[in-house]
């Protein structure tokens, strides 16, 4: 069974909004965990290695993304501080690939 989850969610901003965005990420991949999913949140880790700051490595991450979506089922899309470009691309993919979409309220998790 494939329970394989792409968690969306933004990530860029000011320095105080990249912190609140990778704590959201962070809940939004712990809520899929406790309720039975294999997430994949590539903005907490591919940051790690690559730098958003400059365009073609920020780029790089964001291609690299849409190839992991791709092996996802499921993609959990969390818009609590709205829909950023980066994640408006994933949806439209997720959405021509027939990706199940799912959304969180209170660490639970719904499909759309």
């Amino acid at each position: 069974m494939n329970n394989l989850l792409y968690v969306c969610s933004p990530y860029r901003g000011t320095p105080e909004q990249i912190k609140r965005n990778k704590e959201y990420a962070r809940e939004l991949t712990r809520a899929a965990i406790l309720n039975g999913f294999i997430p994949v949140t590539v903005h907490l880790y591919l940051t790690e290695a690559l730098d958003d700051t400059i365009e073609e490595e920020r780029e790089v991450g964001l291609e690299a993304g849409k190839e992991i979506l791709k092996h996802c089922k499921y993609m959990l899309c969390g818009t609590r501080y709205g829909i950023s470009e980066g994640m408006t691309a994933e949806m439209e993919l997720g959405q021509q690939l027939g990706i199940i979409k799912l959304t969180e309220d209170r660490g639970k998790i719904f499909t759309t």
